[in-house]
């Protein structure tokens, strides 16, 4: 089943409180033969980088350290040229998430076993408590029934991509994902989502650190139709209304919450979208400070 050669690829920006819980996961993960784990340590300030490197007794990890922080864009294109040409698949996984056992197995056979580009697990968030963790709940929630009703869209918290069908993200992108699955879909690949594949991910814990999130997210897709004409399926108003039925009925409130901080988000990035767009964002505080899992 894992006969093509595969690598794992991390972007690490100041994740001392997450990515010891990632690489210890993989330490121990049933991973093809000969599996390489590039982590991209990107102008990181803590102890990041030092936390890495603590694992060097595994062969398979190789830290790629960045002194000066210059975009996931160029994080990722690190990643892409070091496989490009020697890995069949690169498995592409967040510092700050955590798969589910089983996978990132489940991926790779799935992609082998296919000719899709590229498949992708679903996110869940971390479980926690708070008006902010119910909305953002709701979202993802979302986010997988609009991948069951209609065109998948590529969530990178942990996905596998066939290595022919990278090419370099140019740096000015202000998201990297949609900009990925553009380039897949233009080359007459398709994308699949792996419900059973499971990925653990960090959300933002309050409402102005999710507000200012999903500006981003707006921004980026707003950046990408226009220099494109790509549109992801996730902010298509036809899709979340079709999947809004689904939803159960404890869950509409906090639906109802989530689209006025949508609503609000979207006007932030329309007024942001005509200034220079940032590639290399703030952090999103409540995301970098350590959780119980």
């Amino acid at each position: 089943m894992l006969d093509l050669k595969t690598a794992i690829g991390v972007c690490a920006f100041n994740e001392e409180y997450n990515i010891r819980r990632l690489l210890d996961h993989l330490a121990v993960e049933p991973l093809p033969d000969n599996c390489s784990i590039l982590v991209v340590c990107s102008g990181c300030t803590d102890k990041t980088t030092n936390v890495v490197k603590e694992f060097s007794c595994d062969k398979r990890i190789q830290p790629i350290v960045e002194e000066t922080r210059n975009g996931k864009a160029n994080a990722l294109n690190k990643i892409f040229h070091e496989v490009k040409n020697s890995h069949d698949i690169i498995v592409l996984v967040n510092a700050d998430a955590l798969p589910e056992p089983g996978s990132i197995g489940k991926l790779i056979v799935a992609l082998t076993q296919s000719d899709d580009g590229a498949v992708f697990a679903r996110p869940v968030p971390f479980e926690s408590s708070g008006l902010s963790y119910r909305i953002v709940k709701v979202i993802w929630h979302m986010h997988h029934l609009i991948s069951l009703k209609s065109t998948p869209k590529l969530s990178g918290e942990l996905c596998a991509i066939r290595t022919v069908c990278l090419q370099p993200i140019p740096e000015e992108i202000a998201t990297d994902e949609p900009y990925i699955e553009h380039v897949i879909r233009q080359q007459g690949y398709k994308i699949s989502y792996l419900p059973g594949a499971i990925v653990r991910i960090r959300c933002p814990t309050n409402l102005s650190d999710l507000t200012k999130q999903r500006k981003r997210i707006w921004i980026g897709h707003m950046q990408l139709k226009q220099t494109t004409g790509f549109h992801v399926s996730t902010s298509n108003f036809k899709n979340i209304l079709y999947a809004l039925p689904d939803l159960s009925v404890s869950e509409l409130p906090f639906a109802f919450l989530g689209g006025i901080l949508e609503t609000i988000a979207y006007f932030q990035a329309k007024l942001a979208k005509n200034k220079k767009i940032p590639y290399i964002w703030e952090p999103i505080k409540s995301t970098k400070i350590s959780i119980s899992t």
